[in-house]
């Protein structure tokens, strides 16, 4: 049932001072649609409406309260629905109301950016999944010769594997137009650094110990 016919039903079946209750409720439920707001709750509402003389958070949730409380519930649902309905923009439908291209340009590079970082993290999260165990006891070939052993103690499922894989997988990293440097670091098609250096030598190390 929609809101103006629930609305109106209960009007035609209250005395003339509980219309006056409603019409405040109503007016409320309203205004807390049109502010976004998804608070609907009986306390808040009643709080709100004590304060413009209409019935409290009390007089709601008594018995005789019940026409106040089906008419917040409908408006409640319908705040539900209006938020189900509008659907997130992504980053591209963002970008077409930009419309100076310079502008628009350099957000989209930041765009990128945000996007690069995130992978980072995801790979960084990875690595660090477990702990780095180093085992100090020391290995004597001779009185003048010690070693330190570092034993790395995780181990990448292959999910795990096949994403180091494809980070510095030659022909992904060809076909979105960047160039691995000498150094390991990675540049995109602008020239601009996106890992740093001893990147791709770092996954390597990280793949070359999973075995």
């Amino acid at each position: 049932m929609e809101i103006e016919q629930l609305f109106e039903n209960l009007m035609n079946e209250a005395s003339s001072r509980k219309q006056t209750s409603l019409r405040i409720i109503n007016n409320i439920c309203n205004e807390q649609i049109l502010r976004n707001s998804p608070d609907f709750s009986i306390a808040t509402i009643g709080k709100i409406s004590k304060l413009q003389g209409g019935p409290s958070e009390q007089a709601i949730r008594n018995k005789n309260g019940e026409a106040y409380r089906l008419l917040i519930s409908a408006w409640s649902n319908k705040s539900k629905q209006k938020n189900k309905s509008i659907s997130k923009p992504d980053n591209f439908d963002l970008l077409q109301h930009i419309q100076n291209p310079s502008i628009r340009a350099e957000v989209g590079l930041l765009f990128a950016e945000i996007k690069q970082l995130r992978g980072e993290n995801r790979i960084l999260k990875a690595l660090n999944k477990d702990k780095i165990i180093i085992d100090r006891s020391m290995h004597i070939a001779n009185h003048n010769t010690s070693n330190i052993e570092f034993i790395p103690n995780f181990t990448l499922d292959t999910a795990e594997k096949h994403a180091l894989l494809q980070a510095i997988n030659p022909q992904i990293i060809e076909d979105n137009g960047w160039s691995i440097q000498k150094n390991g670091s990675i540049l995109n098609e602008n020239g601009r650094k996106i890992f740093e250096a001893y990147f791709v030598s770092a996954i390597k190390k990280v793949l070359d110990s999973n075995h």
